[in-house]
């Protein structure tokens, strides 16, 4: 099912004024979705496309299953807006923030444009589980909180469709993302010693959002 609406947020980085813009993921995404995905393809432990399936069985569970999907972030310029789009919107500073809806403006072209993906399974390994299968942020976005708000919306939108638990996996040497997970309100659910190499194990996290 897709997000309720579309919607928009302003930031502030460096002084510049930056727009992005959150949706579901469509079916003719895909060869976006795979370019970005194999931009940060190495920063994960092993890379996706050394594991069962590669980036491209991965890409296809999301947008073919009904119970799955990518939630976008995309970075966007300032067309397809009316000159009101700027009103009542907040700015990402480290303080509060304002999400409102738009109409969808015009498509960014090309992967760079991707700000953020984070994809999600519902009905994952019992009834009303939903589970983040993948969440990364393009380079040139970091630090902005952009993963941090992915989740939050995803979080928001689990609930909205009945989801009780969300849950997440990682490995233990990936300190920022165990993190991130923390401060989300995410807590160790069970631990896989050694599954990915010698003191490298998988950890999965859950967080109550009924």
């Amino acid at each position: 099912m897709p997000a309720p609406a579309f919607c928009v947020k302003n930031m502030i980085t460096e002084n510049k004024p930056l727009r992005i813009f959150y949706r579901e993921a469509e079916k003719n995404d895909h060869s976006q979705i795979r370019e970005f995905i194999e931009l940060v393809d190495s920063e994960f432990y092993p890379p996706l496309s050394q594991r069962p399936g590669g980036i491209e069985e991965r890409i296809e569970n999301s947008l073919v299953k009904p119970d799955a999907n990518f939630l976008m972030a995309e970075g966007i310029s300032n067309s397809g807006f009316g000159s009101g789009a700027d009103s009542g919107l907040g700015t990402e500073t480290g303080k509060g923030t304002g999400i409102e809806t738009f109409p969808q403006p015009d498509r960014p072209a090309g992967p760079d444009r991707i700000a953020g993906l984070i994809s999600y399974e519902k009905q994952w390994e019992g009834e009303n589980n939903a589970y983040i299968s993948f969440v990364a942020v393009n380079p040139g976005f970091r630090n902005m909180g952009l993963a941090s708000e992915l989740i939050n919306l995803l979080e928001e939108q689990m609930r909205s469709e009945g989801m009780e638990r969300m849950y997440v996996c990682t490995w233990s040497t990936n300190r920022s993302a165990l993190a991130l997970y923390g401060k989300k309100g995410f807590s160790t659910a069970r631990i896989i010693e050694d599954d990915r190499g010698p003191l490298v194990d998988t950890v999965y996290l859950v967080k109550d959002i009924s």
